[in-house]
Order: structure tokens, then sequence, then C-alpha cells
């Protein structure tokens, strides 16, 4: 089993309480990636691809790729809201890496 967990997502042009919801009525989990140099980017990704990079306990020690509409950045899982009563996640919340080269 290889070390690297690859993310794949989408940028969502849009942020707040009902735009979430709306994405995870249909099966996706808002996300947020930022620090760095860059702007924080808003991201949905599918929840069922997200189950199954969490259920390996590496994902939350590890250095992941995240594909954002075809750009790959390096970030780490810095948070995960889960819903208390269901098998859901509710959000995600990677943070850039930006190597020392």
């Amino acid at each position: 089993m290889s070390n690297v967990f690859e993310f794949v997502a989408e940028g969502r042009g849009q942020s707040g309480k009902s735009v979430a919801r709306r994405a995870r009525r249909q099966g996706n989990v808002p996300a947020v990636i930022y620090g760095g140099a860059n702007a924080p980017q808003m991201l949905v990704l599918n929840h069922n691809e997200v189950i199954k990079h969490l259920s390996h306990d590496e994902v939350y020690s590890s250095v992941l790729n995240v594909t954002v509409d075809g750009k790959t950045e390096k970030a780490i899982l810095k948070g995960v809201q889960r819903n208390p009563a269901k098998f859901q996640i509710l959000h995600l919340d990677f943070l850039r890496v930006e190597s020392a080269e």
C-alpha cells in the first residue's frame, strides 16, 4: 500500500451554510484548504472517497496530495468534523505544506 493519499476535489465558488448543506445532500463533503502564500480555497469532495481515505490511520499524520481542478498541492489534514449520530463526514480542513527547497 502506498503512503501517499490523494484527495480529488472540485473548487466551489460560494461559501455559506446553505451551499454546504446542498453539497452534503448531493453526497459530497465541503472542505477548505488554507495556509501558505495562496488564499484559502473552498472545496467539495466525494463523501465515499473521503470515507475510504479516513479508514487508514496514516492519513491523519501524513502529507497528502490534494488535487483541485487538476492542480495538485501538498497538505495535511488539520480538522475533521463528523456527525455524532450518523456515519457522515460534515467538513474537512486542509493546511497547505510548502517545501523548504
